[in-house]
C-alpha cells in the first residue's frame, strides 16, 4: 500500500476522521443524553429506557465485526458518506416516535449504519498516513468521544433547562450528520485525487502472523478487557445523570451539565495512553495499570456514596471515565493501528470495537434492571466487579509474555 499525502492533506484527512466521528457520536449518545427527559415525558421504566440503548450496541457491536471483515474491500468515501446520511434520516425519524417500541427498533437501524464507520475510518488513516503522523491520529481520534458526547448532553441540558421537547435534539443531530456527509464525500475526493496523483509503485509487505499459543492467549486477554471497557464506560454515560437527580436530588438539566465534565476529563486519559505508550509498548500493561486504578476509584464510590457528597462522587466517576477513555483509546485506536503492518487495521478495529459494544449492550439495559430492582449501590458493585476481572486478565496478559520472552 502507499501512503504518499503530503502534510497538509494528511493533517486534512485526520480532521475530516475526527468531524465523521464526532457528529456520529452526537447521532448516537442523543438518546442517552436525553434519557432523563424521556422517562419523564414518556412514563417508562429505566429497564425500558435501556433496552433502546441496548438495540443499537448490539446492531453496532455485531456490524462492526461484520464491517470489520468487510472493510479493505469498501471505498470509504462512499461508504462513510452513506453511514452518515443515514444515520441523518434515522435521527429524524425518531422525532415522530411516541413511544419506546418504535425507538428501539430505529436505534437499531442507526447501529447498523453507524457500525460501518470505526473501522472505515482507523482503515482510511492506516492506508494513507505516514508512521510519524500515527501517535497524531491517535491523540486526534481518541478526542471524538469526548467532543461528541459534550456536544450531545451539552444540547440535551439546554433543551431541558428550556423546557424544549426532547425531540429537538434529534432535529440537530439529524442536520449535523447530512452536513457532515457531503464534507466528508468532497473532501475525501481531493485526499484521492492527490494520493492517486502521487502514488509510488512501492508496496509494505505485512509481516505474517504468529498464532501461537502465547498469541492467542493475548488476543483473548485484549477481547475481555473490551468487553468491561464497553461495560464500565457507557454504563458510568448512561447512568450518571439519573444517579445525579435520585441520589442528590440534582435537577434534570444540571445533572446532565454537571455530566459534561466526564468526557472532556476523558482527552487527560488518551493523552495518559501518549506518555505511558512510548515506555510501556505491552498494551496489557497498560490496561492492567489502568483497570487497577478503576478498581480503586469504585471502591471510593461504594464506600463514600452514603456520605451524599454529589461533588465528590461526580469526581469519582470523572476519574473512572478518565481511565475507561484510556483503555478504550489502547484497545481501538493503539492497537490497530500500531499493528498494521501485521494485521488489516480495519479487520482489527472491527473485532475490537465489537467486543467493546459487547460490553456496552449488557450495561445500559442490566444496569437500569439492577438501579430499578436493587438500587445504585448494588450497579456500584456490579462496576467494581467487572474492573477487578478485567484488572487481573490484563495482568495475567502479562504474565504470559514475560514468560514467552524468558
Amino acid at each position: 500500500m502507499t501512503r504518499s499525502l503530503s502534510n497538509k492533506k494528511a493533517n486534512f484527512l485526520i480532521f475530516l476522521c475526527w468531524l465523521a466521528y464526532t457528529s456520529a457520536y452526537i447521532a448516537r449518545l442523543n438518546y442517552n443524553a436525553s434519557m432523563v427527559e424521556i422517562l419523564s415525558q414518556l412514563g417508562t421504566t429505566k429497564e425500558a429506557a435501556g433496552t433502546v440503548s441496548s438495540f443499537f450496541f448490539f446492531a453496532y457491536g455485531a456490524g462492526q465485526l461484520v464491517n470489520g471483515l468487510l472493510s479493505k474491500k469498501y471505498n470509504t468515501r462512499f461508504s462513510v458518506m452513506i453511514a452518515l446520511a443515514a444515520s441523518s434520516v434515522i435521527n429524524l425519524s425518531m422525532t415522530f416516535c411516541t413511544g419506546i417500541d418504535a425507538m428501539k427498533y430505529l436505534w437499531f437501524f442507526n447501529g447498523v449504519f453507524q457500525s460501518i464507520l470505526w473501522s472505515s475510518l482507523i482503515k482510511t488513516l492506516s492506508d494513507n498516513l505516514a508512521d510519524n503522523k500515527l501517535s497524531r491520529a491517535v491523540m486526534v481520534m481518541s478526542t471524538t468521544v469526548a467532543s461528541g458526547t459534550f456536544a450531545a448532553y451539552g444540547l440535551a441540558a439546554l433543551f431541558s433547562a428550556l423546557n424544549v421537547r426532547w425531540t429537538a435534539i434529534f432535529y440537530v443531530s439529524s442536520v449535523v450528520s447530512g452536513i457532515v456527509a457531503v464534507i466528508w464525500f468532497f473532501g475525501m475526493g481531493s485526499i484521492q485525487k492527490e494520493k492517486t496523483a502521487n502514488a509510488d509503485t512501492a508496496k509494505q509487505e505485512k509481516k505474517k502472523l504468529e498464532l501461537t499459543p502465547v498469541f492467542i492467549f493475548t488476543v483473548v486477554v485484549i477481547l475481555v478487557c473490551a468487553v468491561a471497557n464497553g461495560f464500565i464506560k457507557d454504563g458510568i454515560t448512561t447512568w450518571v445523570p439519573s444517579i445525579l437527580k435520585e441520589e442528590f436530588g440534582v435537577p434534570a438539566s444540571l445533572s446532565i451539565i454537571v455530566t459534561l465534565l466526564l468526557p472532556v476529563l476523558s482527552i487527560f486519559g488518551a493523552s495518559l495512553v501518549k506518555i505511558l505508550h512510548k515506555k510501556l509498548k505491552n498494551e496489557n500493561t497498560l490496561n492492567g495499570i489502568f483497570y487497577f486504578a478503576a478498581v480503586i476509584m469504585a471502591s471510593l464510590i461504594i464506600l463514600t456514596i452514603g456520605l451524599k457528597s454529589a461533588p465528590l462522587t461526580l469526581a469519582l466517576f470523572g476519574g473512572t471515565a478518565c481511565l475507561m477513555a484510556a483503555v478504550n483509546n489502547v484497545i481501538t485506536s493503539v492497537v490497530p493501528l500500531y499493528s498494521r503492518d501485521k494485521i488489516d487495521s480495519g479487520l482489527s478495529a472491527g473485532l475490537l470495537n465489537t467486543f467493546c459494544y459487547v460490553g456496552s449492550t449488557m450495561s445500559t439495559s442490566l444496569l437500569g434492571k439492577i438501579a430499578d430492582t436493587n438500587g445504585w449501590n448494588a450497579v456500584f458493585i456490579c462496576i467494581l466487579i467487572f474492573s477487578v476481572g478485567a484488572c487481573v486478565v490484563s495482568f495475567s496478559g502479562v504474565l504470559a509474555t514475560r514468560k514467552k520472552s524468558k
